[in-house]
């Protein structure tokens, strides 16, 4: 599978969001989640050998770790016209901190992957109740102009875009296992993400978490990477990372400023987690804001 990871289709930050008009995409596979909707012309998607022919107000999900291509046209004088369509790429860990109810979306988007009963492929005539195409209009604008608050809106636009997605899932016939629950990391006076989104620039320690879920080290450990899809640590350092992308993009502070208000040890530590996460160094993200 590694021959098909394609370094070129990494995610250099918490998403992406663009539009394109090619034919040929190689099959490939990555850790993120796609999403591409069809504005015009045709498109032919294969996802883990099925294939969708994708007609315009279409729109097909590519989960993470889906060996997906799209395919050459089989006559290519039957379609003359280019297509164009919207992408929209993420980390699905960004759903978990937009709104009180969105760290059940990861869970319920990863339960869908897996369940035979949901399509990769959403039609126009599932989403003809739904602005989707406009999600995409505005998570694209948003990511080109990057005002201030853009990631808040175009996170919190994916989440919707995501919800609407379950929604149709569930009309289709999708149903969430009695086994799947979301509540064991929050109490009535505790909650471990807002927790930690409070205090991602303290020292966080994580057997205190777990002592406060009333669950011992191994099993909040064990519970956690497998309701959010990465391990508690990894969980703080993407929030610190996000954190630091907003002083990155509209501050003049130093990296070491950066460092310390966001939590990590030192300038080097910044820059190394930085570049593990994102793909790219500090100074390169806060140069792509003027391109």
């Amino acid at each position: 599978m590694d021959d098909l990871f394609e370094y070129s289709d990494s995610l250099n930050a918490a998403f992406q969001a663009f539009s394109g008009d090619w034919k040929y995409v190689r099959p490939h596979w990555h850790y993120f989640t796609e999403m591409v909707y069809l504005v015009s012309g045709v498109l032919f998607a294969e996802v883990d050998g099925k294939q969708y022919t994708m007609n315009p107000g279409d729109m097909v999900i590519f989960h993470p770790k889906q060996i997906h291509a799209f395919l050459d046209y089989p006559v290519k004088e039957e379609y003359p016209d280019k297509p164009f369509f919207y992408v929209i790429k993420f980390d699905d860990m960004i759903l978990s901190n937009t709104t009180p109810g969105s760290p059940k979306l990861p869970k319920l988007l990863d339960a869908a992957n897996k369940e035979d009963s949901t399509t990769n492929l959403i039609t126009a005539h599932d989403l003809r109740f739904n602005p989707v195409k406009l999600f995409f209009e505005n998570c694209i604008w948003e990511t080109e102009h990057k005002e201030f608050g853009y990631d808040i809106k175009v996170a919190s636009t994916i989440s919707l875009i995501i919800t609407e997605l379950i929604r149709i899932w569930l009309r289709q016939g999708f149903h969430f296992s009695s086994k799947t629950t979301f509540d064991q990391f929050s109490t009535k006076d505790f909650s471990v993400l807002e927790y930690i989104d409070a205090h991602s620039s303290e020292n966080i320690n994580i057997e205190d978490l777990a002592s406060k879920c009333g669950m011992c080290y191994s099993n909040f450990a064990k519970q956690f990477k497998t309701q959010f899809g990465k391990t508690c640590k990894e969980y703080i350092e993407f929030i610190r990372i996000c954190k630091a992308d907003t002083l990155l993009l509209y501050t003049d502070k130093t990296l070491d400023y950066i460092s310390q208000e966001t939590g990590f040890t030192d300038a080097s530590h910044f820059i190394r987690t930085y570049k593990k996460i994102r793909g790219i160094t500090p100074k390169q993200r806060r140069t792509s804001k003027n391109q």
